[in-house]
């Protein structure tokens, strides 16, 4: 994995500090609806949340976890699928903002990790290491409880504005509602469900990407963006994509075009 080495990658241009929602928030509120809403898989979803935090949040690094039906956290989705930082954010299952923020169904946000070495002192220093110095963890709710958690990663010290906390949350929310499409005391049983599926889509799809690294000869970064681009332009879900590729029914020379 890359270290961030822009002191401003965690910040925003001066404009946008000022409290209010960016111009361009409104048209991405209008899009990542649309897109929830559509039934997407939830791979899509997924990386929905990643795109929005390296995106309109700003953050270097964005990881998703989800509790699984024995209430412990997992990473199900990682902006950066590098095993240094999945197992960063590993670390953050054992003691962390996000295990933090899910146990309290609260927002924590750190502006700067190097005054919180006591408090989660395997990850602070895990993610300075890495580059990364600032961290927000953001609850994803259901029926008021936190089922998980969406952490944003910044590479200089970051004080959060309220507009990114606010559509952190939004975004947040509007996830859950998409992976568990249910009602009543059904929706709890469907999101673990939903978070086991998902597990095993990322397996199945780093399984396609290391199919398609190979045939190509291209590292898994290319590859990756090749199984993604192509789910993207033929409107097929993710799961579909990649399990043509490992079945040999997509030939990975296609995928380009």
């Amino acid at each position: 994995m890359n270290h961030p080495t822009d002191e401003n990658a965690g910040r925003r241009t001066p404009d946008r500090h000022i409290g209010l929602l960016p111009a361009d928030a409104p048209a991405a509120l209008a899009a990542i609806t649309s897109r929830v809403v559509g039934k997407p898989d939830n791979a899509s979803v997924l990386r929905l949340i990643t795109e929005v935090g390296t995106g309109l949040l700003g953050a270097r690094g964005v990881g998703v976890l989800l509790k699984d039906p024995r209430g412990e956290p997992a990473v199900v989705a990682a902006s950066d699928e590098s095993t240094q930082f999945v197992e960063l954010l590993r670390t953050d299952l054992r003691r962390g903002p996000c295990v933090d923020c899910i146990a309290t169904a609260a927002v924590v946000a750190v502006p700067d990790l190097t005054l919180e070495r006591d408090r989660w002192p395997g990850f602070a220093s895990a993610a300075l290491e890495a580059g990364y110095q600032a961290v927000v963890a953001v609850p994803l709710r259901l029926d008021g409880e936190a089922v998980g958690g969406f952490t944003l990663l910044f590479a200089a010290p970051t004080e959060p504005q309220p507009w990114q906390l606010a559509l952190a949350q939004v975004v947040s929310d509007l996830a859950v509602l998409a992976l568990v499409q249910e009602t009543g005391q059904r929706r709890a049983d469907r999101l673990f469900e939903a978070t086991l599926a998902t597990l095993n889509d990322r397996i199945q799809h780093s399984q396609a990407v290391g199919m398609v690294a190979g045939a190509l000869g291209t590292d898994p970064e290319t590859a990756r963006a090749l199984v993604n681009g192509y789910a993207v332009r033929h409107a097929r879900p993710l799961r579909d994509v990649a399990r043509a590729l490992t079945d040999r029914t997509l030939d990975p020379a296609d995928l380009a075009g």
